[in-house]
């Protein structure tokens, strides 16, 4: 009769508990459509592949204070709207 004084629901919850990691787990990665869900602060490689770039040209922007970055740890991250900012001012300079 051990069995019988556990959780009877004990299966149920862990299977809840399951279900709501992967949703959480879901909605941090992507926007469904399988799609990374957009992030604030990007390494310049990340901004390369998104707006088809050199990651140099982000790096040597970032370099030359065109466009803000900060390096809180190993690595030099942009603010995304920063850069859009600087791309939407300059694109008419650029013949786009």
């Amino acid at each position: 009769m051990s069995e019988s004084t556990s959780n009877p629901f004990e299966l149920m919850i862990e299977k809840f508990r399951q279900v709501v990691r992967e949703e959480i787990k879901a909605a941090l990665l992507n926007d469904g459509n399988g799609k990374l869900a957009e992030k604030d602060w990007l390494k310049a490689e990340e901004l390369a592949e998104l707006y088809g770039l050199p990651k140099t040209w982000f790096e040597e922007r970032g370099r030359a204070g065109d466009i803000e970055r900060t390096k809180p740890g190993r690595y030099v991250l942009f603010k995304r709207r920063d850069v859009e900012a600087y791309l939407e001012r300059n694109k008419a300079k650029n013949g786009s």
